[in-house]
C-alpha cells in the first residue's frame, strides 16, 4: 500500500485556505500562534540561522511568519503545488525569499546547507516508498550541528487512513522522530506532546532533532585491528 505523492492536494489546500480566509491568509490568528511556537522552540537550539527550508511550504505562511524574527536568515520553501508555489512567489519572494516546486526526496540544494529543516504536518503525506529517501536527503542538506523541526500527529500506534479530499491518497500517521533517530548522529533534543485530551487522533507532537558529528556518536575501539 503506498500513495501517490501529494501534488494535487497541496494546491487544493491552499485554495481551500484562500476560499475561507481570504485576504487574510497570511495572517490567522491560528497561523500566528504556530508560527510563533516554531520561531520559540528554532530560537531554544539555533539562535541565528542563516539558511531556512520549509519541506511542504504550500504558500508559505510559515516562512512568512519566521521572516521577521529571523531577519538575517535566508528563507527556502519546497513543495510540489505548482499553484500553491505560484502564490507564494507573488506574494513573498524576495532577495532571501524564494519557492520552488519539487518533492522532498529529490532536493535540489548543495550538501550541508541547511541551519534548520521544517516538516510543519507534512510527512504524513510523503509516499512510504519516498520516505527513506527523504530522510536521506534531509541529512544530505542539513549541516552538522543543524536541526530538524517535526510538527505531526502523534497516535498511539501508527496508523494509515484516506484523505477525504482524494480517494486514491493515504494518510500516515506515526512518531515520525523515531524515523531519524533510528540514525544515532540525530538526536531528539526536544519533544513537546500536544493535545493530550483531545484523542488519540488529534494528538500532536513537536519534536526538534539535531544532527551530531559522526566522532561525537561513534566510539572508537582502542587497541585493536578489526581483521578484514
Amino acid at each position: 500500500m503506498d500513495t501517490k505523492m501529494w501534488t494535487d492536494e497541496s494546491d487544493n489546500y491552499t485554495q481551500r485556505a484562500i476560499e475561507l480566509h481570504g485576504k487574510e491568509l497570511y495572517n490567522t490568528s491560528d497561523r500566528i500562534e504556530s508560527s510563533k511556537e516554531i520561531s520559540n522552540n528554532i530560537s531554544k537550539f539555533i539562535k541565528s540561522p542563516k539558511n531556512i527550508l520549509d519541506i511542504g511550504c504550500a504558500f508559505g505562511a510559515s516562512i512568512n511568519a519566521l521572516k521577521d524574527k529571523f531577519s538575517e536568515a535566508f528563507f527556502f520553501g519546497i513543495d510540489p503545488g505548482k499553484e500553491s508555489i505560484s502564490i507564494a512567489n507573488v506574494n513573498l519572494a524576495n532577495n532571501r525569499i524564494s519557492f520552488i516546486n519539487g518533492f522532498s526526496h529529490d532536493l535540489p540544494y548543495e550538501d550541508n546547507k541547511f541551519d534548520v529543516v521544517i516538516f510543519s504536518m507534512v510527512l504524513q503525506w510523503i509516499p512510504r516508498k519516498q520516505l527513506i529517501k527523504t530522510i536521506s536527503e534531509v541529512d544530505r542538506v542539513l549541516k552538522v550541528g543543524g536541526i530538524v523541526y517535526i510538527q505531526e500527529f502523534l497516535t498511539n500506534k501508527p496508523v494509515t487512513s484516506i484523505s477525504r479530499h482524494d480517494k486514491e491518497i493515504y494518510i500516515f500517521k506515526d512518531n515520525y522522530s523515531l524515523f531519524f533517530t533510528v540514525y544515532p548522529w540525530f538526536k531528539e533534543v526536544y519533544r513537546e506532546v500536544k493535545k493530550i485530551d483531545s484523542g488519540e487522533d488529534q494528538q500532536r507532537n513537536i519534536s526538534i532533532i539535531r544532527k551530531y558529528k559522526l566522532d561525537d556518536v561513534y566510539t572508537i575501539k582502542q587497541g585493536a585491528v578489526e581483521k578484514k
